[in-house]
């Protein structure tokens, strides 16, 4: 009997590649409103304040309002995502790395057009409800929609976005969950997307950022928000390339894209701060 075989045995591998567990992003693309093909380094959005009815006496001659219009200017910036693979060391693996690679730019592109929307809300929110000393909670959640409803913002197209902690939180509230308190059932499929007129967007961790977190104090903010509220503009659109390079061997891929966010009405905005202890 040989003895020596385990010298050359095979080492097997399934050509599945696990990626690591992150967020594919763009959750949030379609919560604000957006505009396309932008040319320029800048995009305005334009927003028409009111006008009221008066009283008015028969032959009175009429006072002519303005009803005030304003733009808001969102700066377009540019991004890449530049990975690379060796074209000799690719041939010692049994999967395609370069479709590997291209799958990761995406998800990173996903991500930072999600980030780009959440920084511009945090920088410019209408109001902000206080922590109180608690994670996000049931008053908090009708304080929200006091908030919404005494700007008249439209029922329809209302977003919040909170993390898993806040969301866990939330669930904890029998008037959330029981079907005492609501009779639509919101947990009929282990998660909800709409309760209460908002429809909750869970932002998990990201590198790029995610929902704003202050780590002395502990407390992160929730963002709410109206699709008409914000707008996104976008100039060089979302693409992944794949390009060969002579000089280094290479597979250059890369995901290049352009794109600014503002806030247009900060009436249509809330934070909603909370105490985050199960992160």
């Amino acid at each position: 009997m040989s003895t020596s075989l385990t010298a050359v045995q095979q080492i097997e591998y399934d050509a599945l590649v696990k990626a690591e567990y992150h967020s594919r992003g763009f959750l949030l693309r379609d919560t604000v409103r957006m505009k396309y093909d932008v040319v320029g380094a800048y995009v305005n959005f334009r927003k028409v304040n009111q006008v009221i009815s008066v009283p008015t006496a028969y032959l009175q001659s009429v006072v002519i309002q303005d009803p005030g219009y304003t733009t808001e200017t969102a700066t377009l910036q540019k991004y890449t995502t530049p990975t690379a693979v060796d074209s000799v060391q690719e041939l010692t693996v049994n999967f395609d790395t370069k479709m590997e690679n291209a799958l990761l730019v995406a998800e990173a592109m996903g991500r930072r057009s999600d980030q780009i929307i959440i920084n511009a809300l945090s920088a410019d929110l209408g109001s902000t409800i206080v922590n109180g000393g608690t994670n996000f909670t049931y008053v908090k959640y009708t304080q929200m929609m006091q908030f919404f409803e005494n700007h008249g913002v439209p029922l329809g197209d209302r977003f919040v976005a909170m993390s898993a902690s806040m969301f866990q939180s939330l669930l904890q509230a029998q008037e959330f969950t029981s079907t005492f308190y609501t009779q639509n059932r919101v947990l009929d499929r282990a998660m909800v997307r709409e309760y209460l007129g908002f429809n909750l967007v869970i932002i998990p961790q990201m590198t790029e950022g995610g929902l704003p977190y202050n780590t002395g104090t502990g407390v992160q903010t929730a963002i709410a928000w109206h699709k008409m509220s914000t707008g996104m503009g976008i100039g060089h659109d979302f693409r992944t390339e794949i390009h060969y390079l002579p000089r280094e061997t290479s597979w250059l891929i890369n995901g290049v894209f352009s794109a600014g966010s503002v806030v247009i009405d900060d009436r249509g905005t809330l934070g909603i701060d909370c105490v985050i202890t199960n992160i």
